[in-house]
């Protein structure tokens, strides 16, 4: 099969999925609407006005409260692809009383910069190293490895997290040990007293993405003042994440050096360091692909935990607000969200697949 039509049998199957999504996310929704009613209208009522049952009714029949289960999941798709998903409420942290998608449109910048440099430090050390020590099974290299991936699986991220900042904060152990600055612990970039020009403006700040609005503006100091920021957060990330692409690489390699054409290559006098990158490695790295692409996917959900600890403004905390502030509509917004970039990631990985293996397109 072509990889078009593969790619498009695909896309087909990803219909239902989404419907399911936009269903279950809508029975949550309905089940709040029954026990929650008034929170889910407050954005909309005058709380010094002194009809405020008519406000209800009026509020009741503007977001379609008042009609039927099948009507409404009607009106719900309806909203989805308008992009009406709802407001937090006016006691919300930084965005109260603004609409949902506009709060997911200032976090998922955040949480984009955060997700690509723990991926991408994640990528580049566990395909070495993986490969390296895959190849030498049972080695001591191969057992320290093993212990590392084994300790990052068991250790809590939230312990880390913290344990790095008490060592590499401003006021850590580790900078007044050795006499230089330590790394912010808080927030998403510097607060400036005069901002640059740029900034200010607003007109050249394109991506939302400090950093990299930075580089494009030429303004360097700027780009790394943001970058300080992610420093210790992607640390954080990247060990749980590594841990695991170490472990995946190291079975792949294992695993593939016991196949037959690798005994093959070798009896024709093919070169092990060969052997290893063009046989070897391939096929072991196709179960790594999708721990790395679905790993990015749920880190562009949103670390809750590491962003809560590091007060990181980016959907992980933006979620964890909305349950703790009761947004529903903010908590509802995230998850169908997170369920969209989820399908989204498994297209990738299937897509993958099919470049690598052409097998799996049939």
């Amino acid at each position: 099969m072509k990889i078009r039509y593969f790619i498009i049998r695909r896309l087909v199957l990803m219909v239902p999925t989404l419907i399911g999504l936009t269903l279950f996310t809508f029975v949550l929704l309905y089940s709040l609407e029954l026990t929650h009613e008034t929170q889910l209208v407050s954005q909309y009522i005058n709380p010094h006005s002194k009809d405020i049952a008519a406000q209800l009714r009026k509020a009741k029949i503007a977001l379609g409260l008042n009609l039927s289960f099948p009507q409404q999941y009607i009106l719900f798709l309806e909203r989805l692809v308008n992009g009406t998903w709802g407001f937090f409420p006016t006691q919300f942290p930084m965005f109260g009383g603004l609409p949902v998608l506009e709060g997911i449109e200032k976090s998922l910048p955040n949480t984009v910069q955060l997700a690509f440099f723990a991926t991408l430090l994640s990528v580049i050390l566990s395909i070495p190293i993986g490969t390296y020590i895959g190849a030498r099974p049972n080695s001591v290299s191969d057992n320290v490895g093993r212990v590392f991936s084994l300790v990052g699986y068991a250790f809590p991220v939230f312990v880390l997290g913290i344990l790095l900042q008490l060592l590499f904060s401003r006021a850590g152990v580790v900078p007044r040990l050795i006499g230089v600055t330590g790394l912010p612990i808080g927030g998403t970039m510097p607060t400036f007293t005069s901002p640059p020009s740029w900034f200010r403006a607003g007109t050249t700040y394109p991506t939302h993405i400090p950093i990299l609005d930075g580089m494009l503006n030429g303004d360097f100091s700027f780009s790394w003042g943001a970058f300080i920021y992610v420093i210790l957060p992607v640390l954080t990330i990247t060990y749980g994440l590594l841990a695991g692409l170490l472990r995946f690489i190291r079975s792949g390699m294992v695993d593939s050096l016991s196949q037959e054409y690798v005994k093959t290559a070798r009896s024709k006098g093919v070169p092990e360091s060969w052997v290893i990158r063009t046989h070897v490695r391939r096929n072991a790295m196709i179960p790594a692909i999708t721990v790395m692409v679905l790993a990015f996917a749920t880190l562009l959900g949103g670390v809750v935990v590491v962003e809560d600890i590091f007060s990181y403004h980016g959907m992980g905390l933006l979620a964890l607000n909305s349950v703790l502030d009761f947004a529903p509509y903010g908590v509802l917004s995230t998850t169908f969200f997170f369920g969209i970039i989820i399908v989204i990631a498994n297209l990738v990985v299937d897509v993958i697949y099919a470049l690598l293996d052409p097998r799996i397109r049939y």
